[in-house]
């Protein structure tokens, strides 16, 4: 029963690349051929160690990595490429502590903006916390500036999560999320208003002492040899 952990782990998202055919398989439950997807890639991931990035011949010709979009391709929906796939999300590790405008504008101009024009997204997937964060919370900037654009931007396993039915809040946790994912969820065959008034009541039970654990602490890595 316990986690068997692997000698090395590249990045999580090519775990999710070996299962995702069991995902869509065995799991999803969502029809969601109709949701148009673009994939970020992360820098660190393919662009600093080149030649440990995943590439799949079936996934837009092998000419982009594999993780991410190779799950949106297993689930049915529609990879849409855009011509900036290759920009860094404006994260660029220290600019988005000593140049955080050139961060926002980048996020803005070069993915947000791009992805919702010319490739006419629902959403954008991330297989990395940082890139995902930067897209994610920076949409606001861009009000200012006369490019209200705005548009989902969620990790990939997210986006699978909700393909296989599991509540936006509770379990996809979607509302720590700045981006607005409303629509999308709808889309998805979801209903957001009923996911948040049922999370409502849980946050109380929660608030009142009665604490569901989503998952088994027996589970837990710890660095016991009991």
């Amino acid at each position: 029963g316990k986690i068997v952990l692997p000698e090395e782990v590249i990045h999580y998202s090519e775990w999710v690349h070996v299962m995702r055919n069991r995902i869509a398989s065995e799991l999803q439950t969502k029809d969601i051929s109709h949701i148009r997807a673009t994939v970020h890639a992360a820098c660190h991931y393919y662009k600093m160690v080149h030649e440990d990035a995943i590439y799949d011949p079936e996934v837009m010709g092998g000419n982009r990595t594999a993780p991410g979009s190779s799950l949106v391709q297993a689930m049915g929906a529609q990879l849409i490429d855009y011509s900036t796939w290759y920009d860094c999300c404006g994260f660029g590790f220290r600019h988005i502590i000593s140049e955080r405008e050139f961060t926002r504008s980048f996020t803005m101009d070069r993915k947000i903006r791009v992805a919702r024009e010319e490739a006419q997204a629902d959403v954008m997937l991330g297989i990395d916390t940082g890139c995902i964060t930067t897209m994610d919370k920076n949409q606001w900037i861009g009000k200012a500036h006369e490019q209200a654009y705005s548009m989902p931007i969620m990790a990939d396993v997210q986006f699978a999560a909700l393909a296989c039915g599991a509540d936006p809040f509770k379990i996809v946790q979607l509302q720590w999320h700045a981006s607005p994912c409303e629509e999308l969820v709808e889309k998805m065959g979801i209903s957001w208003t009923d996911a948040k008034k049922d999370f409502e009541e849980y946050l109380k039970e929660v608030e009142a002492g009665n604490i569901e654990y989503l998952y088994n602490p027996e589970l837990a890595v710890s660095g016991s040899t009991a």
